[in-house]
């Protein structure tokens, strides 16, 4: 199916998007107060409790454009995991 992303949402995976998008995060950068709020109005394109999520690339990432400071759902996932965990080192030592 080109253009449609498959995840496994198992508990890790949905526990660590709530994690990473913390309410602080979701109301500085989206038009958001909470990650649930996030969710809700993105549940045509996804549906966010199954096991298995399935969205298509470029109405996931149209959404993201449209309500926050991203460009992509990808980097709006990548920004917040480093602002929560740290920016990992490219090169490790």
């Amino acid at each position: 199916m080109d253009g449609y992303v498959y995840v496994e949402m198992d508990e890790k995976c949905k526990s660590l998007l709530n994690t990473i998008f913390t309410d602080e995060f979701m109301q500085e950068n989206t038009n958001f107060t909470n990650f649930e709020g996030f969710q809700y109005s993105s549940a045509v394109i996804t549906n966010w409790r199954a096991e298995h999520m399935v969205y298509a690339q470029l109405l996931m990432d149209n959404f993201v454009k449209e309500s926050t400071r991203f460009s992509s759902w990808e980097e709006m996932v990548m920004i917040a995991t480093d602002e929560k965990f740290g920016k990992f080192m490219a090169n490790p030592v």
